[in-house]
């Protein structure tokens, strides 16, 4: 029932901010940024000693220039999955109207970059702006939303989502006061439609709590990682 659309059908999953694949190759200089696992190079290379140090990476010295080759790129994007995955913060359910699920990611995408809030549509929604389908419609948008000093409740405000509990919503809000959701986001088309979609890697990472999810992250690794 997961159906991956055709790379060349009408603006599906196009994107002109990153690619869909792993580097298989990064040095210690550019670690911070390659490797998106923390705000600084020296929380990158404290990482990057921690997964040589479980043979997920190996390190290659050459005078002061330093390499790190990947080893096992699904341990790592399992692991990165289990420790930061969604849902991974406090999370608010609102509503936002829409002609379809998708048209409401669009909407809210909109909004968010009129009020100047950084947000990230992931899970199946964000799969399906990225062209993985299904044979039928997500319930929700699962959107991380990077709050800075502010609380969801203000930027759900801001973005003019009505409040919603119990079930009556279509929009999950997800705190990012670590920037792991809306870090290398990018806006991406979708028929006629457009929002600011997680890193493919993202939401490969946050399927794996949605319904039918690791059926859609099955259909996308061959995406994260060719």
């Amino acid at each position: 029932d997961v159906v991956q659309a055709n790379p060349l059908g009408k603006r599906r999953g196009q994107s002109k901010e990153y690619g869909l694949r792993f580097d298989r190759w990064w040095n210690k200089r550019t670690a911070g940024n390659e490797c998106s696992v923390g705000p600084s190079e020296v929380s990158a290379s404290r990482a990057i000693s921690q997964l040589a140090e479980h043979g997920l990476v190996a390190k290659h010295k050459e005078g002061t220039w330093v390499s790190v080759g990947v080893v096992d790129r699904l341990a790592i994007a399992e692991r990165l999955a289990e420790r930061s995955g969604w849902p991974g913060g406090e999370l608010l359910e609102a509503f936002q109207w829409g002609r379809t699920i998708f048209d409401v990611a669009a909407r809210l995408s909109a909004a968010a970059s009129k009020a100047g809030v950084e947000v990230a549509v992931t899970g199946r929604v964000g799969a399906a702006y990225l062209g993985v389908l299904g044979t039928s419609s997500p319930d929700e948008v699962r959107c991380w939303v990077d709050t800075g000093d502010a609380s969801l409740g203000e930027l759900a405000e801001a973005i003019d989502l009505e409040p919603a509990a119990g079930g009556a919503g279509n929009v999950v809000l997800c705190s990012d006061p670590w920037r792991v959701g809306v870090h290398r986001r990018a806006e991406v088309d979708f028929d006629d439609m457009r929002a600011w979609v997680a890193h493919p890697l993202r939401v490969w990472c946050d399927l794996h709590d949605d319904r039918r999810g690791s059926e859609f992250a099955a259909q996308m690794w061959s995406m994260v990682s060719g």
